[in-house]
C-alpha cells in the first residue's frame, strides 16, 4: 500500500538527481531507500524511474506520478498548518449549510476580518452535521435553518424569511396575482436533494397541509435548480435571499403568498461561547 513516507522518498531522489543524494538528505542508507523505491513501483505496477550514467531520469508514469505527489504533499502540508492554528485566540471556524454561506454569510465574514480574525469555513448539508461540530468545538459557530432547541447549544434566531416560487418568464402562473402553495405543488417541482434543511421545511409544510408534491427532479446546487426551471423542466421554491440573488433573465421569482412557508435561520453556539460571539451576531 501507497504510503506518504513513500512519496517523500520519490521526491526526495527526483529532487536530488540520485539515489545516494536522496538517501543523505533523507538520513537512511542508500539501500534501504532503493528497497523502499522497488516497493513503490511494485505497488503502482510500473517503473517511474530510469537509471543512467548521469543520475535518474522519470519515466512517463514518473513524470505524472512525480505531479500528482507534488499536489498531494502541498494539500497534506496546508492541511497541518491550518490544524495547528486552530488553537489560536484569532482563529474562528465557522459553519453553515451551503446556500447560507453563500448569500447570507458573507456580511459576517467581512465584519470578522476587520476585527483581525482569520477565518475558516465549512460547508455541511444538515443541520445535525453542523449542531455536532459546534458540540464537539470542530466550529465555533454555524448558522443553520429552522434550529431545534437542545440542551447544551444555545441558538440565535437572526432573520425570518419567506419562500419564493421560481418559475420560467414563460409559465402561466407568472400572470397569477396571489401565489397559492397549493397550486404550486401540483405543478411539476424541481426541488433541492435530500438531506437538505429547505427540502425539508417545504415536505413539512406538504404534510401540514395535506397535499403530496409533485417532485419531477432533485439536485443539490441552487444553480442547477434555476437553470433547470429557465429551460422549462418545471418550477422550483426557493428562500428569498436565494430568490433576491438570481441574475437569470429567463426566470421569475414570486413570494408565496396564500398559505406561505417561511424558515429561520440562526447561529448556534455553545452556551459557554455566548459571551464571546454575541456582539458578532447583532451588530451588524
Amino acid at each position: 500500500m501507497l504510503s506518504i513516507e513513500q512519496i517523500k522518498y520519490f521526491l526526495a531522489i527526483v529532487e536530488y538527481g540520485s539515489l545516494n543524494k536522496a538517501s543523505q538528505y533523507l538520513y537512511i542508507s542508500q539501500p534501504a531507500l532503493t528497497k523502499q523505491l522497488g516497493l513503490l513501483e511494485k505497488s503502482l505496477g510500473c517503473s517511474l524511474l530510469l537509471r543512467t550514467p548521469t543520475g535518474i531520469k522519470l519515466t512517463p508514469a514518473g513524470r505524472y506520478f512525480y505531479e500528482r505527489c507534488n499536489l498531494i504533499m502541498e494539500t497534506i502540508n496546508e492541511t497541518i498548518k491550518q490544524i495547528k492554528s486552530f488553537d489560536k485566540e484569532n482563529v474562528i471556524k465557522i459553519g453553515g449549510l451551503p446556500n447560507l454561506i453563500t448569500y447570507f454569510l458573507p456580511k459576517y465574514i467581512e465584519k470578522l476580518k476587520m476585527m483581525n480574525y482569520e477565518v475558516y469555513i465549512e460547508a455541511m448539508h444538515t443541520n445535525s452535521q453542523l449542531i455536532n461540530s459546534v458540540k464537539n468545538d470542530f466550529l465555533n459557530i454555524a448558522f443553520v435553518s429552522d434550529a431545534v432547541q437542545e440542551s447544551d447549544i444555545a441558538i440565535f434566531p437572526l432573520v425570518v424569511e419567506p419562500f419564493f416560487v421560481v418559475m420560467s418568464a414563460s409559465h402561466p402562473m407568472v400572470k397569477t396575482e396571489e401565489i397559492d402553495f397549493l397550486s404550486i405543488v401540483k405543478e411539476k417541482l424541481i426541488l433541492y436533494k435530500d438531506p437538505c434543511p429547505i427540502r425539508a421545511a417545504i415536505r413539512n409544510h406538504c404534510s401540514f397541509m395535506g397535499v403530496t408534491p409533485n417532485i419531477t427532479l432533485e439536485l443539490e446546487l441552487t444553480e442547477s435548480l434555476i437553470n433547470y426551471v429557465e429551460k422549462g423542466f418545471g418550477i422550483t421554491i426557493v428562500p428569498k435571499m436565494v430568490a433576491d440573488s438570481m441574475s437569470n433573465q429567463g426566470v421569475i421569482a414570486r413570494e408565496i403568498k396564500k398559505f406561505p412557508l417561511h424558515r429561520v435561520v440562526s447561529a448556534v453556539l455553545k452556551k459557554d461561547c455566548v459571551s464571546s460571539y454575541k456582539s458578532l451576531l447583532f451588530d451588524i
